[in-house]
């Protein structure tokens, strides 16, 4: 049941880290005020599209796999990178990057702490 659960928790964080990095690539303007167009916001989507993928492929195997440790590794480095995410969303002015990267941050390090304390 645990272990469910922290797949469920962490394949829907890293989904939605990649979904957010390819829609940064394909249509920046959403992302970055002006970006449409922008050479820059393409390159700094691409830069989160580098790390975003490697990291949901990695989860997509521990997941497939079963198993436990590698997906409380996997878990606690996605909730860092979101509670980092917030950080970076507060330069923006815009609080759903704030609030949405801190959201899901916070549900992915209390999944893993679960998956901590009570997996087998």
């Amino acid at each position: 049941m645990i272990l469910a659960l922290l797949i469920v928790v962490t394949l829907i964080n890293v989904l939605v880290a990649a979904g957010f990095s390819l829609a940064g690539v394909f249509f920046p303007g959403f992302i970055v005020r002006d970006g449409e167009g922008s050479h820059t916001a393409k390159v700094f989507a691409l830069y989160g599209v580098a790390r975003s993928i490697p990291l949901l492929l990695a989860v997509l195997w521990a997941a497939f796999r079963a198993d436990l440790p590698a997906l409380i590794w996997l878990g606690l480095l996605a909730g860092v990178i979101q509670l980092a995410d917030a950080a970076v969303g507060t330069q923006t002015g815009d609080k759903l990057k704030v609030w949405g990267p801190l959201g899901l941050g916070i549900i992915q390090l209390v999944g893993v702490l679960l998956a901590f304390w009570f997996g087998a």
